[in-house]
Order: C-alpha cells, then structure tokens, then sequence
C-alpha cells in the first residue's frame, strides 16, 4: 500500500511539475528552466538529507558512474517533457510519457538490466500497454 501511494504521489507530482516547468520555460528558456529545476530540486534534497540527519551520503564513493548520472538523463527528460507540453498539451505528453514509461521497464525488468532481478512479461503485460497506446490513440482523436 505504501508503494501505491508514493507511485501516486510521484505520478501527481510529475504532472505539476510538467506544468511549472512549461510556464517558466515560456518565460526564461527551456534549458534555464531545466537548471533552475534541477537546482531547486537539489536544494530541497539536500535541506531534506540535513532536516532528517542521514549520513548515507557517505557511501556515495560506492555507487556506480553510470547510476550517479542520473541527474544529467533527468535534465534530457525536463527539456522533452518542457517541448512536448509546449507542441502537444499536457494530457497527451503525460500519456505518451508513461506509455514510453512502460515500455523500457518491461524491457528492463524482461532483461534484467540495471542490477534489477529478472520478472517475467507475459501476453497480459503487453496487452495493457497495447490497451494504453489506444487509449492515447482515443484521447488524441
């Protein structure tokens, strides 16, 4: 149940934040709203990481290169979602992001990418991607 309500609260979140983030890049620029995101975020991270006390951070030296560029794929995904929102509205960018959302897990998860263990894709799985993309299909019509 917890799981569910972080999935949600992230999945609410990421759409306020397509929003903000389209307003300010009308404003100063896609890629400065991108910094300015990223910024923010890291700021809050770090009041967060101090307000609770977790040392962890000390393990950082432990953690792989390719995981700890993350921060530099979440500023290509500010400037995609920015731009889609801007050509494409807020509803269908969201949906086609999940539905590309989706996709790569499955195939991760299929192929036990990133350190993740190996879950089974079966007919059902894809059948529900499939029900999505005519979902989008229906809601772009």
């Amino acid at each position: 149940m917890k799981g569910i309500l972080f999935a949600l609260l992230g999945g609410f979140f990421l759409t306020f934040q397509s929003v903000a983030n389209a307003a300010i890049s009308k404003e100063i620029g896609s890629w400065q709203a991108a910094t300015m995101t990223q910024l923010t975020g890291f700021v809050l991270a770090i009041l967060i990481v101090l307000i609770i006390r977790d040392r962890s951070y000390r393990q950082l030296n432990q953690v792989s290169p390719l995981y700890a560029s993350g921060g530099m794929l979440a500023a290509v995904v500010l400037f995609s979602n920015m731009t889609a929102v801007h050509i494409m509205g807020v509803t269908l960018t969201i949906s086609i992001f999940l539905i590309a959302q989706l996709v790569l897990a499955i195939v991760i998860d299929s192929r036990g990418w990133f350190d993740m263990s190996l879950k089974k894709i079966g007919r059902t799985q894809i059948l529900g991607v499939l029900m999505m993309v005519v979902g989008v299909i229906i809601l772009k019509w």
